[in-house]
C-alpha cells in the first residue's frame, strides 16, 4: 500500500509538469523563448485565430513571469467579464498588463528605463492580469507573486477593467481555474 501511494505521489508531480491532456509540456516550451516575447512591454494585446492558441500562450507567459520575476506564486484569481463585445483581427483577444511594488510604493512600469524582467526581479511583488475575450464572453486571469519572505495582507480583488475605453465588470466563480474559464469562453459551460 505504500508503494501504491508513493507512486501514485511520483506521478501526481510529473503530470503536474504537464498541464493539457494534449501533452504539452509549458515549463519546456516557456524555456523557448525570452521574456520579451511574451512580455514586450507592462501592457499589451494579441490576437489569436484560436481558444487554444490563446491557453498555449497565457500557461507559457504565466511561467515566464514567475521564473523571470523570482518570486512565490501568492494567489490568483479566475474572474468572468460583463461588457460590450471585443472584436479584433483574430477571433480571440488577449490583453495583459503587469504591476508592481517596492515596499509601499508602485513602481511606474511605464517610466522605466531598466529591462522589465530585471526591474520585476528586484520588485518586492508583481501582479499580472490576462484578459481574453472571445465572441462576446471575458474572462480575467490574475497572479500574485511575491517576493519570499514577504506576504500579501489584504485579499482585494478587482471589481472591474478597462479595456479599449470601455469598463468590465467582474464576477467570481468559486472554484474556477483557468481550464474551467476556457471552457466558458468556448460556450461548453455557463
Amino acid at each position: 500500500m505504500k508503494k501504491l501511494l508513493f507512486i501514485g505521489f511520483i506521478a501526481a508531480i510529473l503530470s503536474s509538469c504537464v498541464s493539457t491532456p494534449a501533452g504539452k509540456n509549458y515549463f519546456t516550451i516557456a524555456k523557448e523563448h525570452t521574456f520579451d516575447y511574451y512580455f514586450p512591454s507592462a501592457a499589451a494585446t494579441r490576437t489569436f485565430s484560436s481558444l487554444d492558441e490563446a491557453y498555449d500562450y497565457i500557461e507559457c507567459a504565466q511561467i515566464k513571469l514567475s521564473y523571470s520575476a523570482d518570486k512565490n506564486y501568492a494567489k490568483g484569481l479566475i474572474a468572468t467579464l460583463s461588457g460590450p463585445e471585443v472584436v479584433g483581427d483574430k477571433p480571440v483577444t488577449v490583453t495583459y498588463f503587469i504591476l508592481a511594488q517596492n515596499k509601499d510604493k508602485s513602481i511606474d512600469l511605464s517610466k522605466i528605463k531598466d529591462p522589465l524582467e530585471a526591474v520585476l526581479r528586484e520588485a518586492i511583488s508583481v501582479s499580472s492580469v490576462f484578459m481574453v475575450f472571445n465572441s462576446d464572453r471575458g474572462i480575467s486571469i490574475s497572479d500574485f507573486l511575491i517576493k519570499s519572505g514577504y506576504r500579501y495582507s489584504t485579499n482585494a480583488q478587482y471589481k472591474d477593467f478597462k479595456f479599449n475605453k470601455n469598463i468590465y465588470k467582474t464576477s467570481y466563480p468559486i472554484g474556477w481555474g483557468i481550464d474551467k474559464a476556457f471552457k466558458y469562453l468556448d460556450k461548453e459551460i455557463e
